[in-house]
């Protein structure tokens, strides 16, 4: 692990994580960590709208976590970066990166000039062509980030006065913080799930290594949110307030007892008092689980299909929006896997006035990952 300290900056559409990771005797330590929220309309649909609000954000984020480095890794913004899994002619790595973009360039939805490339190698199998013959293929997951995404965000951290000095792909950094900055060797498989302001991202590894990523856009919590809004008439604040303070199965319905009755020594049944507001919500809000719980669903059985015996040990999901009561349940319920929640720290070591400061928040996760993608 390095010596050197980098914080991991993640950048979302409802407020911006930042995370300062170092080398201390006995591992990695978590040192430093803070947030700070966006206002609605900053980022839309992972388009950077207000450049100014999000640099103030950026320079009140570092006066509050009072990091030591202004070296950031940022990860690409939501809807900003696709990963797909594709099959190629084999070649040589040398030969191989050359060609990527010539190879890949019918296969994509949108310009392959507009877009930075990368790959992370699966492995090399065999397959028959066209005339049967038998041949070698490259099996990558190929990553396409929007060029112009990049270097709107850079510029803004730039113009916060930090630098930025590596950008990944957010599904990356949750692995690594999954593996909590080790390579494990135990063959398991494991998926992660982060469901975050608008998309959700489900990522399938194996000692480290990811074997499927899926993005799903439209259906974070601001989906959620608006589903409310819309079905209830009401604006964001409201709607976010009612989303969270209902959830998906409402609050106790108020029980008040009747007094026994003087005349026939019995009890009379007890009133139940419901909120119609509440039953309202409830109702916006259960097809937006029915669809995340039927993608996350979707998405396992489409791996397991694809990539042949080793079975998914567990799920871990993250983002703040599984906090939502009764998501996990939902999701336990309807999917069949062990659930887990991620401690926000990934089990690192912490200083001890992050461990005395710092509430629980599972949004920090991807933050994590990328500081322990210079920290390793």
């Amino acid at each position: 692990m390095s010596k050197k300290s980098y914080v991991g900056l993640d950048i979302g559409e409802s407020g911006i994580r930042a995370v300062e990771v170092k080398r201390k005797s006995g591992g990695p330590k978590l040192t430093r960590a803070a947030s700070v929220e966006l206002s609605p309309g900053v980022i839309v649909d992972g388009q950077i709208i207000d450049t100014s609000a999000l640099v103030a954000a950026l320079k009140k984020l570092w006066k509050t976590g009072r990091f030591s480095s202004r070296k950031v890794v940022f990860a690409v913004i939501d809807n900003g970066v696709m990963i797909r899994q594709m099959e190629l002619p084999w070649m040589e790595d040398k030969h191989f990166s050359k060609s990527l973009r010539y190879q890949v360039e019918d296969d994509l939805p949108v310009d392959a000039a507009s877009v930075e490339l990368d790959y992370h190698r699966l492995g090399t199998i065999e397959q028959d062509d066209s005339t049967g013959q038998s041949t070698s293929v490259n099996r990558i997951l190929l990553v396409a980030a929007d060029r112009e995404s990049i270097v709107a965000e850079a510029r803004a951290i730039r113009k916060a006065g930090l630098e930025p000095v590596a950008v990944d792909a957010p599904a990356f950094a949750l692995i690594r913080a999954a593996c909590r900055g080790e390579v494990p060797t135990d063959g398991d498989v494991h998926a992660v799930v982060d469901v975050g302001a608008q998309q959700m991202t489900l990522v399938i590894h194996q000692d480290g290594q990811p074997l499927f990523v899926r993005t799903v856009s439209s259906i974070g919590g601001s989906i959620a949110t608006k589903a409310v809004g819309d079905s209830l008439r009401t604006d964001v604040e409201r709607a976010e307030a009612l989303k969270i303070s209902t959830g998906l199965n409402g609050p106790a319905p108020i029980v008040t007892p009747v007094v026994e009755s003087a005349i026939f020594g019995a009890a009379a049944p007890a009133s139940v008092s419901h909120d119609p507001l509440a039953s309202a919500t409830i109702e916006a809000l259960g097809p937006w689980a029915a669809a995340v719980v039927g993608e996350i669903r979707n998405s396992l059985e489409y791996f397991q299909a694809s990539a042949g015996e080793t079975p998914i040990r567990d799920m871990t999901i993250v983002g703040r929006t599984v906090l939502l009561d009764g998501l996990q349940e939902r999701i336990a319920t309807e999917i069949g896997l062990p659930i887990q929640t991620m401690d926000p720290s990934i089990g690192l070591s912490k200083t001890k006035k992050i461990a005395k400061k710092s509430a629980p928040d599972s949004r920090l996760t991807v933050a994590v990952g990328l500081a322990m993608r210079e920290a390793a």
